[in-house]
């Protein structure tokens, strides 16, 4: 069999981790359900990490290791848009924690102070982004989700709400937002796994010690604890069972979590122990409250600089909190302004590679039916995992002999996502706009069995040059499944128009934008082929309001002239005239309108910039379309 299905699908719910502060063990179940290959690689992390330790005697010379943080801001309201000063509250936190230098180290009780330790660990807040840009490692981002569960991780995308992790080997990303369920934080665990959800994700009530933080969860704890999941410690009575192993040497074997904040010794003698001393509740892998806390073990920093030389060995060298990035630069790609992040680009100033650029759209209608051997040139495809991607194949299609497809089905790397980018199109002399397309796609497994796969294609759209997107279609499992059977467990491929359905997606809420992206989004499972076909944007002319006023300029920017093409069959006359960025009149002209006329404007006398060309009718509707002038 291709697939290889759990013996038994783990079923867990929010509700009977309800009164949990942490859900990492909860999410690390949810996760090795998923992805089948993380729960093998999990399985081989503790022996791993007892040879590593092993083999790698730890001598503490003060060789801090930084780790680089970006975090992540995920808000509805104005209250979960949480401050600066909140956020590098944590970060003080976090250093304090894990260097022991937090001030209530002194409370670690006198017969632990002996392992109680600084892990030589610091945090940063990113200086330098993945594209080698200068950042503040903060990152914020709007939506419309009220609230997230820890079931969908939905935070984690920016196709569902939330915005898509940094390069997760080479930064720790944060997530912060609403989260439902009364679960303060999780984390993902470390393994060999590719994990695309690897991060830590916090409530936006319990980071920090300022702003919304309540106690008694207001001392930045949550991060500290969740930070040692993601580093590979265990909670401190091990996990999934009492009085469990947490494969730390130093910690005592705990029957259960604490909570409040227990008096020692607490629970002397516990799990059939002859321990006087009883629980390190103090420990940040506990469950007391932020106050209670204050110590890592010995123990549990080998355990943390482990998994670090590990499965987070990028960690180890990096200049991403030097401060010292790449002087910013730009390249006008496809019409929008890139930097390339290595300094080099073409404009040295944004500004001029925008009046340059200027992100203008080519005019509709785009049709794409990929009959042609490549690509062409003003589309994009991405494909960061650099495996299998989006291809051209010439052996099928929707009433043609070619399309565009992701081998799925041969494409083990689970949640990669390939993307398929159109032209940058101008929708601001419409009055409606449609996305029209053809698409055929059949599973491998099947549906009804313990194990549900299925790759999804998702859809979003950018008005902004592609600085953010929107998810404006979805499609997974049998939803997106074209064909009967809805399973075929071979390589699968359409063998009729049969085999396709259509869609036709309304995107009249972007018309008057010039700097429109469209994304085809495969998302893959490894299950089975995608395919699409005949990609069709198009429109209707804009109208002045009872005109009936057809126009085209062309071409838009320009370098010498302009064309405009205008119809009119109602008015005697138009008027038109071409105006500067300050309002000054630079061309006019009466336009006979019975007349379908072309009007040549000579552009050579005029200074390089930004024009406004105006059209009045003789009952005052005035229809107005800027244009750039590039000498």
């Amino acid at each position: 069999m291709k697939k290889i299905t759990l013996a038994i699908l783990i079923i867990t719910s929010v509700v009977g981790y309800s009164q949990e502060r942490c859900a990492t063990d909860m999410y690390s179940d949810l996760l090795e359900a998923k992805y089948p290959e993380y729960a093998v690689e999990r399985q081989k992390v503790n022996s791993q990490t007892q040879k590593w330790i092993k083999n790698n005697p730890i001598i503490s010379d003060k060789a801090i290791i930084t780790i680089p943080v970006v975090v992540h801001i995920v808000w509805n309201t104005a209250t979960e848009n949480i401050s600066d000063a909140q956020i590098f509250s944590q970060m003080d936190v976090l250093n304090a924690d894990f260097r022991r230098t937090n001030v209530d180290a002194i409370n670690t009780p006198s017969v632990w102070q002996s392992v109680a330790t600084d892990s030589e660990i610091d945090f940063c807040l990113a200086t330098t982004d993945p594209n080698g840009v200068a950042t503040t490692g903060i990152t914020r981002t709007q939506t419309s989700q009220t609230s997230f569960s820890i079931n969908g991780s939905d935070m984690k995308s920016s196709s569902s709400g939330g915005i898509d992790p940094w390069n997760q080997d080479d930064y720790l990303n944060i997530w912060v937002c609403d989260l439902s369920g009364g679960i303060l934080g999780y984390a993902t665990p470390p393994s060999n796994f590719n994990n695309p959800e690897d991060g830590v994700v916090i409530g936006y009530k319990y980071f920090g010690t300022s702003g919304t933080v309540q106690s008694p969860y207001n001392k930045g704890r949550t991060a500290t604890h969740e930070v040692g999941h993601w580093l590979n410690l265990d909670h401190i009575w091990g996990n999934g069972s009492n009085c469990g192993n947490d494969n730390v040497s130093d910690t005592p074997t705990q029957e259960e979590e604490n909570y409040s904040c227990p008096s020692f010794p607490h629970n002397a003698n516990s799990c059939g122990t002859t321990n006087a001393n009883g629980d390190m509740f103090m420990n940040y892998m506990d469950y007391t409250n932020d106050a209670c806390m204050n110590m890592f073990t010995s123990g549990q920093k080998t355990r943390m600089i482990s998994a670090i030389n590990q499965y987070r060995d990028n960690l180890l060298s990096h200049n991403l909190c030097s401060g010292i990035a790449p002087s910013p630069s730009w390249n006008c790609i496809n019409g929008a302004c890139i930097d390339p992040a290595n300094g080099n680009g073409t404009y040295s100033n944004y500004n001029n590679c925008v009046n340059s650029c200027n992100c203008l759209g080519i005019s509709l209608p785009l049709y794409e039916d990929f009959q042609n051997n490549s690509l062409p040139s003003d589309w994009n495809i991405v494909n960061n995992d650099n495996l299998s991607t989006w291809e051209l194949i010439n052996s099928v299609g929707y009433n043609s002999s070619s399309s565009i497809y992701v081998n799925n089905a041969d494409y083990s790397a689970n949640g990669e996502y390939d993307d398929l980018i159109s032209p940058t199109l101008d929708f601001s002399s419409l009055s409606s706009a449609t996305l029209e397309f053809d698409y055929a796609y059949s599973l491998w497994t099947d549906p009804t069995s313990a194990q549900v796969w299925s790759d999804t294609l998702i859809i979003l759209i950018s008005s902004d040059c592609g600085v953010s997107w929107q998810n404006i279609w979805e499609k997974t499992s049998q939803d997106l499944v074209t064909t009967t059977p809805i399973y075929n467990e071979f390589s699968w491929s359409p063998s009729s128009n049969n085999d396709w359905s259509s869609e036709v997606i309304n995107l009249n809420s972007y018309i008057n934008q010039d700097d429109i992206l469209i994304k085809f989004r495969n998302v893959n499972q490894y299950e089975n082929n995608l395919y699409l076909d005949n990609i069709n944007v198009k429109s209707t002319p804009n109208t002045v309001e009872e005109v009936k006023i057809e126009h085209i300029i062309y071409p838009n920017p320009t370098n010498s002239y302009i064309n405009i093409e205008i119809t009119s069959s109602k008015f005697n006359d138009i008027e038109l005239y071409v105006s500067n960025s300050i309002g000054q009149t630079v061309y006019s002209e009466t336009i006979n309108s019975n007349v379908e006329r072309i009007i040549t404007i000579n552009l050579n006398d005029f200074s390089e910039g930004i024009y406004f060309v105006n059209l009045i009718t003789s009952t005052g509707e005035l229809y107005t379309k800027q244009i750039s002038y590039i000498k």
